[in-house]
């Protein structure tokens, strides 16, 4: 059994060597003449659960924004004005609206079979090519909207209608939610870009 001055002693170098965990919320701030802007991102689908009660598949990257009108000023809220960038690849991303993450409409992605060979050459498709539209050994991809009325309402989408930052004119404190198809990313690599390039608000995270 290790000496209790000597367990004291080891603790410090095992906790050196221990693996930071990696950090997956931050915050950061910005503003411009007319707008304070706060934002929270959570990169992760664990935290992104934890927020809203769904995973939203890992598919999505969720900002808890808040915007505080400067002097009195009236801002118009549009969601439209908002882009999540990655310095990863450059990839960019506007917000979706709830119904097209989990509403009636939303989109469908499938994935259609392999077309047969015989002798290198397909014989299920169009016109016997080789290696086109997309298509590879293991089928493609077929994106489709599906049938509203063939579809029941999802409780989904009524939680990410209430959390969404609302769009309007306003000169009181606003907040809410946006939610970025985008996922996969360090919180390091990530930006959101607010308004115009003339008065443009970039908030980073830590």
């Amino acid at each position: 059994m290790l000496s209790r001055r000597y367990a004291i002693a080891l603790l410090p170098a095992l906790l050196l060597g221990a693996p930071a965990k990696k950090q997956t919320v931050g915050s950061g701030r910005g503003e411009n003449e007319d707008v304070i802007l706060s934002i929270t991102l959570y990169s992760d689908p664990a935290d992104v659960k934890e927020l809203i009660g769904d995973d939203l598949g890992g598919h999505y990257i969720v900002a808890d924004v808040k915007m505080e009108p400067k002097y009195g000023k009236e801002i118009n809220i549009d969601r439209d004005d908002f882009v999540l960038h990655t310095d990863k690849d450059g990839d960019k991303a506007k917000p979706f609206a709830p119904s097209q993450i989990a509403g009636r409409e939303a989109l469908i992605v499938s994935q259609t079979a392999a077309p047969q060979r015989r002798s290198g050459i397909s014989i299920g498709g169009m016109g016997g090519g080789m290696g086109t539209g997309g298509q590879n050994d293991h089928g493609s991809l077929k994106t489709t909207v599906q049938n509203p009325a063939a579809v029941p309402e999802n409780p989904l989408e009524k939680v990410l209608k209430d959390k969404i930052l609302e769009e309007k004119k306003t000169t009181q404190p606003a907040s809410g939610l946006l939610y970025f198809p985008m996922e996969k990313q360090k919180l390091k690599d990530l930006e959101v870009r607010y308004g115009p390039t003339a008065s443009r608000i970039t908030v980073r995270f830590k």
